[in-house]
């Protein structure tokens, strides 16, 4: 609404029914509803706005480095802005949020640090080169096959399996 008058007549519907508000509201001299002003000027004087807390650089930094994609959620699904994607295509559009939040999506501050923690099997699949920015790098990440990281985290499983098999032969051939 733009119109101030419509403001007036429909701020009223908006407030809890019983509540403190809309008591608060109907028992108001009508001079305090002459005009939106007026209004917002009587109401924050009863609710004053919260003063939001902000983050610092440096809890934004601390969300971007904690904020990691584990080895077994690679090859797995989830549900991102209410459609199934790959976790990787989500871990990467939250990183690149984070990177904006932190101010640093234009630079390379940071990306060896959050590349470094990706589990081997990203590593492995990404091009072994230098990004120019976050959004790069993000973009790197998110065209990854899922069904590609399926076969890697399969294959690598098996490999540990038969590592594991392996461990288990040697220590009863040492008994």
């Amino acid at each position: 609404m733009t119109v101030s008058t419509n403001k007036l007549d429909t701020f009223g519907d908006y407030l809890g029914t019983s509540s403190q508000a809309e008591t608060w509201f109907k028992n108001i001299p009508a001079t305090s509803k002459a005009t939106w002003t007026t209004l917002v000027t009587v109401f924050e004087a009863r609710w004053p706005p919260i003063k939001i807390a902000e983050k610092t650089n440096a809890e934004y930094e601390k969300e971007l480095l904690d904020h990691t994609l584990q080895s077994m959620e690679v090859g797995k699904k989830t549900t991102l802005y209410d459609r199934e994607c790959w976790m990787h295509i989500a871990w990467a559009v939250k990183t690149l949020q984070l990177a904006m939040n932190v101010e640093i999506a234009q630079s390379t501050s940071m990306i060896w640090q959050v590349h470094s923690m990706l589990p081997d099997i990203i590593k492995d699949l990404l091009k072994d080169e230098e990004y120019r920015d976050w959004t790069e790098f993000t973009k790197a990440v998110t065209e990854l096959k899922g069904n590609r990281l399926v076969e890697k985290q399969e294959q690598h499983n098996r490999q540990a399996q038969e590592l594991n098999a392996l461990r288990i032969d040697l220590a009863r051939i040492r008994q």
